[in-house]
């Protein structure tokens, strides 16, 4: 965090400086320039400014990432999570808000606050960016929802999921996370098809033992 902190300062500085190099440009020759020229000056300096201000926004949401994450790691919980919609409600454009919006609904989900984890991960859902988390995001709504006895929702959004990333590393929790819904409503061939697809699709792997057994557990007599 320091070595970034540092980078992030010798970029403000270095726009900071040429900000002001074209302030001292523009008043030493606001005289001699001409219309043209103070145009042009004028146009450099919008720019700069603007650059300036972008950068350090930018600069600052991410900072504000970083405290919210600090304090979760603290046991800080209610500060972080609210230090995450402060920085939601600040910048929602930017990509630290969605991550705050995700560490949020992680940090109540691993306290079985799943009610309200099951808002954050909607909420970064809606946003919709950085699509780098969106795979996230559905994996973790769908384990909330069906951490919190909503089977139907759960199943549409794995669902949701697999019809959109079908390769993505999380397949296979998703594909889990489908098969326990699915069992839970009595939806056994369902349940049944998704563990054969885990068991096939993900061999050798701790996710294909784990629906194989769950397979063996259902085809005794009584199941």
């Amino acid at each position: 965090m320091g070595k970034q902190w540092v980078r992030a300062q010798i970029k403000r500085n270095e726009v900071q400086n040429a900000v002001d190099g074209a302030i001292s440009w523009v008043a030493a020759n606001r005289r001699t320039a001409g219309i043209a020229g103070g145009c042009a000056a004028a146009a450099v300096l919008l720019g700069l400014l603007l650059l300036y201000s972008y950068r350090a926004r930018r600069n600052d949401a991410w900072n504000q990432l970083s405290l919210a994450n600090g304090l979760a790691y603290s046991g800080q919980i209610d500060a972080a999570i609210k230090t995450a919609d402060e920085l939601d409600a600040k910048y929602p454009s930017s990509d630290a808000s969605g991550y705050g919006l995700l560490l949020a609904g992680d940090i109540l989900y691993s306290r079985e606050r799943f009610a309200e984890s099951v808002k954050y991960y909607q909420r970064l859902l809606d946003k919709d960016q950085p699509k780098v988390l969106m795979p996230f995001a559905l994996t973790d709504l769908a384990e909330a929802l069906e951490a919190d006895n909503k089977c139907p929702e759960a199943t549409q959004t794995a669902e949701r999921f697999l019809a959109a990333y079908p390769d993505n590393f999380l397949a296979p929790q998703t594909h889990a996370a489908l098969a326990r819904c699915q069992l839970a409503l009595g939806q056994l061939d369902a349940a049944k098809a998704a563990l054969q697809k885990i068991a096939l699709q993900y061999p050798d792997t701790s996710w294909a033992a784990w629906a194989q057994a769950r397979l063996k557990s259902l085809s005794e007599p009584g199941k």
